[in-house]
C-alpha cells in the first residue's frame, strides 16, 4: 500500500513519493517484481504482433521478444549504475532504481488503453495510432526525466540524457529482437 501512495505522489511529480517507497538493497531487488506486474500488458502488445504472423514465425517472434523483455529489465539498471558511479551519485542509485522499476507498472497502465483501442475490430487509424504513441512516449519521457532528476539528484541535462538513453536502449533491444 505504501508503494501505491509513493507511486501516486510520483505521478503528480511530487518528490515526496520517493520517501514512501521501500529503501535499500533488498527493496531494490524486490522492485524487479514490477516486471511480473508489467507482463500482462506487455504480453497483450506482443500477442497482437505475434498473432499476425504464421505459426513458426509467431513462436519465434514471441521467444525473441521474451528474451528481449528480460534483457530490457536488466540492461538499463546496469547502465544507470555505471552513470551513477560516473557522476558520483551512486548513493542515490537504489532510490532511483526502486522508483524507476515500480513506475514501469504505472507506465504500462498508461499504455493499456491505447493497446485496447488498437485491438478493436477496426482498430485505430495508422495516423491516430502514431499520434497517440508519440504522445505516450512524450509522457513517458517526462516521467523518466523527473525520476532521474529527483531520484538520482542529477542536473536537468543529465536527467534528460538518461531519459533519452533509456528510450534508445529500449529501441535497440526491441529492434535486435525483431531481427533475431
Amino acid at each position: 500500500m505504501v508503494i501505491l501512495r509513493g507511486l501516486w505522489r510520483l505521478t503528480h511529480f511530487d518528490e515526496a513519493g520517493f520517501a514512501l517507497l521501500p529503501k535499500g538493497a533488498s527493496a531494490f531487488w524486490w522492485s524487479f517484481a514490477a516486471a511480473l506486474l508489467c507482463l500482462p500488458v506487455w504480453g497483450l502488445a506482443e500477442y497482437e504482433q505475434a498473432s499476425a504472423l504464421e505459426n513458426d514465425a509467431g513462436l519465434h517472434f514471441a521467444l525473441a521478444q521474451s528474451i528481449a523483455y528480460v534483457i530490457a529489465w536488466l540492461a538499463y539498471p546496469l547502465l544507470a549504475l555505471k552513470v551513477s558511479d560516473l557522476f558520483a551519485v551512486w548513493p542515490n542509485y537504489y532510490r532511483y532504481m526502486i522508483a524507476y522499476n515500480w513506475f514501469r507498472v504505472v507506465l504500462q497502465l498508461i499504455w493499456l488503453p491505447l493497446l485496447l483501442l488498437d485491438l478493436l475490430p477496426n482498430g485505430l487509424s495508422p495516423g491516430l495510432l502514431a499520434l497517440f504513441t508519440l504522445l505516450m512516449q512524450a509522457v513517458e519521457f517526462c516521467y523518466d526525466w523527473f525520476l532521474a532528476r529527483r531520484g538520482l539528484k542529477v542536473e536537468a541535462t543529465t536527467a534528460g540524457a538518461l531519459a533519452v538513453i533509456d528510450f534508445l536502449l529500449a529501441l535497440v533491444i526491441d529492434q535486435m529482437a525483431i531481427l533475431a
